[in-house]
């Protein structure tokens, strides 16, 4: 077997990888990017429905740094909706019988092991953030323009409500719903100050139930209802 470079997502269920002796436990929601000389060996569970993703690529160039690069990071990571989203269009790609399908396909493999390395090296900058706070971020802020309750969140981060909200105020001095809607709040500011939505349009497009509850929410963020916050800008 040549060396090469796999990345595995377990998108259901829970996986072990072994790689130069070395074994990796993989839960559902994440990934983890291996390099091999030898070989790599999947287990899975007796009884259990695991669903895995991979992307690998044979006798990776510049094999001294990719290592070094690897070996200071985490060796799992949550996985981000990039990830998915890259994974997803290289298996969509694979399906052209073109020429110029191949290197379109080599890109999204290696933005795909970039997006990892950059997921991993974040959550090296943020080692003091329990991961499921991490994960419930996540999941959050790719859900900031429909209905969110606690305990989505909570179910997605594999924790308890309770435990989820202990772990918000011990990281991040906030409840998971105080960090949703200051969230919202950030996003409806930006689409006030760069696009030319209106009022209404920015409040449903960030999750707030009508115009009037999120010029309220906008002022006591801001300190001025949200045309005032759009006045400022178009004065600059």
């Amino acid at each position: 077997m040549r060396p090469h470079l796999e990345l595995v997502i377990v998108r259901e269920g829970t996986a072990e990888v072994v790689a130069e002796g070395q074994s990796i436990q993989l839960q559902s929601g994440h990934a983890a990017l291996v390099y091999s000389r030898t070989y790599l060996q999947y287990e899975f569970r007796d009884r259990t429905d695991t669903t895995v993703l991979w992307c690998e690529v044979s006798s990776p160039s510049s094999t001294d740094l990719l290592t070094n690069t690897l070996s200071g990071l985490p060796i799992a990571v949550p996985v981000s909706n990039r990830m998915l989203d890259l994974q997803q269009m290289g298996i969509e790609v694979a399906l052209m019988d073109t020429l110029t399908a191949v290197p379109l396909r080599a890109a999204l493999g290696r933005a795909l092991f970039q997006e990892f390395i950059f997921q991993a090296e974040t959550a090296n900058s943020e080692h003091s953030i329990h991961r499921s706070v991490l994960r419930a971020k996540g999941f959050i802020e790719d859900h900031l323009a429909v209905p969110c309750s606690l305990n989505e969140v909570a179910k997605f981060a594999n924790v308890t409500p309770q435990y989820l909200t202990r772990l918000f105020r011990r990281d991040l001095n906030v409840t998971p719903i105080q960090y949703l809607w200051r969230q919202r709040a950030k996003k409806a500011n930006q689409l006030l100050q760069r696009t030319s939505l209106s009022v209404s349009e920015i409040a449903f497009a960030c999750g707030y139930d009508n115009p009037n509850h999120f010029s309220r929410h906008i002022k006591e963020q801001f300190g001025a209802p949200p045309t005032e916050l759009r006045r400022r800008r178009l004065e600059k």
